[in-house]
């Protein structure tokens, strides 16, 4: 009887972390997508720039629907994948934000 309980607790842990994984990537998507909206509003971003993102978004997107054809719970690998994505992005949208060219609303220095 302890072994199944054992074994019950830890399945329900496995499969809890990995849709906490999955909660995880989804909010990292929703942040950046809201970064990028911000830094449109605020003239940060230029169109090419908030294109650029969006393409980038859109892709990782794109990577995680094909790693999720082969069930809806992905492996380690498969989320390390797209941290490794989703950081690169992160990166990505600081740099534009940062750079000198700015939007419609933006100031020139």
């Amino acid at each position: 009887m302890k072994k199944i309980f054992i074994a019950a607790a830890l399945g329900a842990i496995a499969i809890g972390g990995t849709a906490r994984a999955d909660i995880g990537i989804d909010a990292r998507q929703a942040d950046q997508s809201r970064q990028i909206d911000a830094g449109k509003r605020s003239g940060k971003l230029s169109i090419r720039e908030r294109n650029v993102l969006n393409a980038e978004q859109r892709q990782i997107k794109r990577v995680e629907a094909s790693l999720r054809v082969r069930g809806d719970n992905l492996s380690d690998r498969d989320e390390r994948r797209l941290t490794v994505l989703l950081d690169s992005a992160q990166r990505h949208i600081r740099r534009l934000k940062q750079n000198r060219e700015r939007g419609r609303n933006g100031i020139h220095f």
